[in-house]
């Protein structure tokens, strides 16, 4: 091989080796804040931060040389797991939602990026020999390798780190771990022995008569005399390197020192980290220290999906046996009755099948916990489950009393309504669902794709005709983006009804700043949506139940008020047209903040 053929393979070799550990600094980087601060407020300026300490690594003014760069880079990845985190959570219990992340960034990323992005641009390039070390020339050359490499990290993260299932039990500090060493022992290989051994050498030869019975070490034999000492240390400090992030997945419950916390279960899934934890009751039975206690949770990074209450808050009517998980753990009540409302679409009686309570089948979009899928599958409604991430699916199997269901798909709703239309169209006997529970909402946003008229004119077709279309959905009453949202779904179904499920009356001064979970029934009846009054049947042995149904007409959301806002096309969602995600992005700090008041800090740290 020529050398200079030689040459350009080593230094193709070098970009695609940083380019490569950029790639993974920056997934676990982002991996590792999510759970902390959710993914669109980790999001928000990173790409500017890489950027930003790329382009400085390449117009810097002093070059710094190669083997101090690659030394201080190795140094940046060994911290990198504990920085990231510990920065993270620093910031975080400031409850700046905007600046933490961006502090984070700036403190735990921006040296890393900095260094690894100084590696990249002391690559020797063959063809810019005769270029000065100074001049446009030689910055550009530079600034060109570093944007390339910053555009061949960024798509090697999104279209496969980020879908790779293979990475899920790999920990962050595990990945970042095992790229320091890379840079060590390119360090190592970096130095010279040369100088100093001919020196040696030449002191000997003075003193003998014959230099070749002098015993030498070439310089390949020192350097790798020091790797293999620097493997034995590594071997022995690497394990307390790594940040106290639980491995994933969770081999078995682990109970905080000091803390009344069990994390039962967490894995690394489809829509990121998916956490079941049991809020314990305060040791010593003081229950002054804490005024929430004796919960369980589902948690899908920095949202809250469901839970249930448990230990002595588990609540009974008539003696009825409560719910129990797969380990035999008594469960109460949910512990959000949004899910309860869910559950109405039973009481409804202004269709034929309502009134004659005579449901056959149901669908559930968006599994959660699964209250109401559960409910409806006790009052003996055949139930179908669409739930996107396997995890949510078996956390709810297991810790949420979940029954057995043949009919599970997991995979994109959108993807699975748009095949059942095919179906029906086909000809072929497909169910039609006299009842569809629409609840997509997690981390502040929901789905955008499936909220447009494309996707409710698939739905309408595996509905049956006077089917109840039931939607949960988030925000700020007359925020655009609950506006747009309701405005599809009246442009799509002839009624629609909307309750709300804060434990106070919603007053209507507060539809332009309470953030609250509105639940929208729907339906292609030609008559309005009535309820018949619940009854004891109805409430499977729960006083939650017996409160919201009972109660249910007092919680509905005035209509009238969102349509005078609406009021044309303007706010209908198509695929075409559907701001509905860059909208929810910028509510993303507002649903931060209110799960912040949901759990303290010490939960979300814990994962």
């Amino acid at each position: 091989m020529s050398p200079n053929l030689l040459s350009y393979s080593r230094q193709i070799t070098q970009f695609i080796l940083v380019s490569s550990v950029l790639s993974l600094v920056i997934f676990t980087h982002e991996r590792t804040l999510v759970p902390l601060y959710g993914s669109g407020p980790t999001s928000s300026w990173l790409n500017e931060t890489i950027l930003g300490f790329i382009l400085a690594s390449a117009v810097q003014p002093i070059d710094i040389p190669q083997k101090w760069s690659l030394l201080a880079t190795a140094l940046a990845l060994t911290l990198s797991p504990n920085a990231t985190y510990w920065i993270g959570v620093w910031t975080s219990r400031h409850k700046d939602p905007a600046l933490g992340p961006a502090i984070t960034h700036m403190a735990a990323l921006g040296p890393v990026v900095f260094l690894l992005g100084t590696s990249l641009v002391q690559i020797k390039v063959s063809n810019l020999q005769g270029v000065k070390k100074i001049g446009w020339g030689y910055i550009a050359s530079k600034l060109a390798r570093g944007n390339l490499a910053f555009i061949a990290a960024n798509l090697a993260k999104k279209h496969f780190l980020s879908t790779s299932s293979g990475l899920y039990s790999i920990s962050d500090s595990q990945i970042v771990l095992t790229c320091a060493p890379i840079f060590y022992t390119w360090w190592i290989f970096s130095l010279s022995f040369l100088e100093a051994t001919s020196k040696k050498a030449l002191k000997v030869q003075k003193s003998q008569a014959k230099i070749d019975d002098v015993p030498t070490t070439s310089d390949l034999q020192i350097k790798s005399y020091i790797f293999m000492v620097f493997t034995f240390i590594w071997i022995i400090i690497k394990p307390h390197l790594v940040n106290p992030i639980l491995p994933h997945p969770l081999s078995e419950p682990y109970t905080h020192p000091t803390y009344p916390l069990r994390i039962l279960s967490a894995e690394q899934s489809v829509t990121g980290l998916v956490t079941v934890a049991d809020w314990l009751p305060p040791p010593d039975g003081n229950e002054n220290e804490q005024q929430l206690h004796s919960a369980r949770y589902l948690r899908a990074s920095h949202s809250i999906l469901g839970g249930v209450w448990t230990h002595d808050k588990v609540g009974i009517l008539d003696n009825d046996p409560p719910l129990k998980d797969s380990f035999g753990t008594p469960l109460g009540d949910s512990i959000y009755s949004t899910f309860i409302i869910q559950e109405a679409a039973r009481l409804i009686n202004s269709t034929e099948v309502g009134q004659s309570n005579s449901w056959k089948n149901a669908l559930v979009i968006g599994l959660g916990t699964g209250i109401s899928t559960t409910s409806f599958m006790r009052h003996g409604i055949a139930t179908t489950i669409v739930e996107i991430d396997p995890a949510v699916y078996k956390a709810a199997r297991t810790y949420f009393s979940l029954p057995k269901s043949e009919n599970v798909f997991l995979e994109d709703a959108r993807t699975w309504v748009a095949k059942q239309r095919g179906s029906v169209e086909a000809g072929n006997k497909t169910a039609r669902f006299d009842i569809v529970v629409h609840d997509c909402f997690s981390g502040g946003g929901v789905p955008q794709h499936i909220f447009t008229t494309e996707f409710w004119d698939d739905l309408k077709t595996v509905m049956a005709p006077e089917g109840i279309l039931v939607v949960n959905f988030a925000g700020v009453v007359k925020s655009k983006s609950s506006l747009l949202v309701i405005g599809t779904l009246e442009k799509n179904f002839k009624h629609c009804r909307a309750f709300h499920d804060m434990f106070n009356t919603l007053e209507e001064d507060k539809y332009e700043t309470e953030f609250i979970n509105m639940v929208l029934f729907c339906t292609q009846s030609s008559s309005s949506i009535t309820f018949r009054k619940s009854r004891r049947s109805d409430w499977l042995g729960s006083p939650l139940r017996r409160h919201v149904l009972k109660d249910i007409e007092s919680r509905e959301i005035n209509l009238d008020l969102i349509r005078e806002v609406g009021g044309d096309d303007q706010y209908v969602l198509t695929d075409e047209n559907n701001p509905l995600g860059a909208l929810q992005e910028k509510q993303g700090a507002h649903h931060w903040l209110v799960m912040r008041e949901v759990l303290p800090d010490i939960h979300w740290e814990t994962y």
